[in-house]
């Protein structure tokens, strides 16, 4: 290599140190998630960190570490002053912080001396999750820095949401139900049933009706020779309906008051519900029922007609009814069947659809939608049925959250890493 060649070279790597230096020097750390205790993400990693493990936040030869303490006592926030790179006395410097949470809450934070720190005067409420706004006086300047603690939270484009099937409900006022859930079976209407008698003693001659086959009122079932005259009579039907019972053969001696067909008007059926003792108190006429008759059947909808006074010796069960249409005869009496009374029903400010309902550590939540972003809610709940939760606190009434396929934008967090354990 020549001496020009040399030159060269020397004179491209001075370049690069200079150039280097350049960068670090003007160079800031990132700024995101703070704390003591597991909170933050990859971005916390990167950021400076203190002696005490907080984010520390410098600006000349003044220095903040801010930390988040929660061991043993409610998550608050615990603030340690530097200058020159050495701790300070607490009082030497006022600060504040802000909180800006999801859908505009601002928590603002003072403090006061505590030891060898500024404590914060309020609780850091779950979860944190939010853009902090740090101020701080000291020596007559002022002090700003601002990073974000993320948790719980994500953001996907509104073509992934409309894909994805995730459907956005608002928070506000809904019936919650209280149900019982009972098993029953469908029963001819003894209301509209009859039994066919032969008016006396004889033969049976002829027979008309099965067993299924429907009858018009006045129709004639039967043909019976009297035992007494020897003169045949017609035996007729004194409802229309269905042949639900039959006790005849043709040729047979039928005795006086002896049943020989039973017939119903099956255009309305009883519903015997079987009621578990621990409900009796519950239970009043005229509240909701609905029935529900298994695969391949519509539901029906009724209320409770009748309350038996007396329990079921062997099951130890009590009888409500429920008095059904049945126009298609598709209530056939002898099913089983299962069915929910509403024994209480109360209008809540705050519900939430039971849908939308997730756990995420050992919290119940919804996420909060804004646009494409959303956010765990930490509720706590109240009374609740199938379809609604209440909202006793965590969620305000107006408030869009995911109602339906939430289970995606928890799997959307929990695989970026947005949610910390303490």
């Amino acid at each position: 290599m020549n001496k020009k060649q040399i030159t060269a070279v020397m004179l491209v790597l001075l370049a690069g140190a200079g150039l280097t230096w350049f960068v670090v020097r003007n160079a800031k750390p990132a700024a995101h998630a703070s704390g003591e205790g597991g909170h933050g993400g990859e971005a916390a990693a990167e950021a400076a960190k203190g002696p005490h493990g907080g984010r520390l936040l410098s600006e000349g030869d003044f220095a903040t570490e801010v930390t988040i303490f929660e061991r043993g006592v409610p998550p608050e926030f615990r603030v340690f002053l530097y200058e020159k790179g050495k701790p300070i006395d607490p009082t030497e410097a006022k600060l504040t912080i802000e909180l800006h949470r999801f859908g505009g809450r601002v928590d603002k934070i003072g403090f006061a001396k505590r030891e060898d720190y500024l404590l914060g005067d309020q609780e850091i409420v779950e979860p944190h999750s939010f853009d902090v706004k740090v101020m701080a006086e000291h020596k007559g300047k002022t002090h700003r820095w601002e990073y974000d603690s993320y948790e719980g939270r994500t953001t996907m484009t509104l073509e992934a949401v409309q894909s994805s099937g995730i459907v956005i409900e608002t928070a506000g006022p809904a019936k919650i139900k209280t149900t019982i859930k009972v098993n029953g079976r469908v029963q001819p209407n003894e209301d509209h049933m009859t039994h066919v008698i032969p008016r006396y003693p004889g033969i049976v001659k002829k027979i008309h009706k099965r067993l299924g086959d429907a009858v018009a009122k006045d129709e004639v079932v039967a043909v019976v020779e009297s035992n007494e005259s020897l003169q045949s009579y017609e035996v007729k039907s004194s409802i229309a309906g269905t042949v639900i019972g039959k006790d005849v053969r043709q040729g047979e001696f039928v005795k006086e008051g002896e049943v020989i067909y039973s017939v119903a008007d099956l255009s309305t059926v009883w519903v015997d519900l079987n009621v578990n003792r621990k409900d009796f108190d519950k239970l009043k006429v005229g509240e909701a029922v609905t029935i529900f008759a298994g695969e391949g059947m519509t539901n029906a909808t009724g209320t409770v007609s009748y309350i038996s006074p007396f329990g079921a010796e062997d099951t130890q069960t009590m009888l409500a009814r429920v008095e059904l249409p049945n126009p298609t005869g598709k209530w056939r009496p002898g099913l089983f069947v299962t069915g929910e009374i509403v024994v209480e029903e109360a209008d809540v400010p705050v519900a939430v659809k039971a849908s939308a309902l997730q756990t995420f550590r050992d919290w119940e939540v919804v996420f909060m939608a804004d646009g494409g972003m959303f956010e765990i809610a930490i509720l706590e709940l109240g009374r609740r049925d199938g379809e609604w939760a209440e909202v006793v606190s965590g969620l305000n009434a107006g408030q869009k959250y995911a109602a339906e396929n939430s289970f995606i934008i928890k799997a959307d967090i929990l695989k970026s890493g947005a949610s910390h354990d303490h």
